[in-house]
């Protein structure tokens, strides 16, 4: 498992200028909220917009090289190849959401603006970033065309990310309470696709 953990960091070092758009539409919210004091919630579904679909690109890339017929001979099983998947999924929300918080709670100092919304921010982030992946993995393992599920995946992201924009503009609000029960929800549907994708990836030929 741990080799193929380093292998999916390396890819995302070698495509770094994915979370490019992320970062830059982060550091705007928090220029914004340093000069009108108010924390723009949204961002934290906004900054999911590409990012989201990594693990899904991870296994497109897997295919593509022909990795995935090198791990049939490795031996990590079935199961802990999976497993990786939604651990770099957790880890990267993690990382995500812990980054959007910095940025922006700098933003929010300067303005002065309640860091509590900067807690719903990042946990509306890790939420969407959890969901999302939770929702395609089990289709993408199912479906052999991985890049066709990942081209309706990035779809269906940039359709959220248009309307979290529109949603929000209309002073929509979340309570951090709100956020924490929609993040540990998130939890338990990710525990459940990994389960589904478990199962799925056990009867696929490689």
């Amino acid at each position: 498992m741990k080799g193929l953990l380093v292998k999916d960091m390396l890819y995302i070092r070698q495509n770094s200028g994915i979370f490019a758009l992320s970062l830059f539409l982060t550091v705007i919210c928090a220029v914004t909220t340093a000069i009108t004091g108010k924390v723009p919630v949204g961002i934290g579904v906004e900054a999911t917009v590409f990012i989201g679909s990594l693990p899904m690109m991870f296994i497109a890339d897997d295919r593509r090289t022909g990795y995935e017929k090198i791990l049939a001979y490795s031996p990590i099983s079935k199961d802990d190849i999976v497993k990786a998947r939604y651990l770099l999924m957790l880890a990267l929300s993690l990382a995500g959401g812990l980054i959007l918080s910095l940025v922006l709670g700098i933003g929010a100092f300067i303005g002065s603006a309640p860091m509590g919304k900067v807690l719903v921010a990042a946990l509306l982030f890790m939420t969407t970033m959890l969901l999302f992946s939770a929702l395609f993995l089990p289709l993408v393992y199912y479906f052999k065309k991985s890049n066709a599920v990942m081209l309706i995946a990035m779809t269906v992201s940039g359709s959220i990310g248009m309307g979290s924009v529109i949603l929000f503009k209309k002073q929509f609000d979340v309570s951090a309470g709100a956020a924490a029960v929609m993040f540990v929800t998130a939890l338990v549907i990710t525990a459940v696709s990994c389960v589904i994708s478990v199962r799925i990836f056990r009867k696929t030929d490689i």
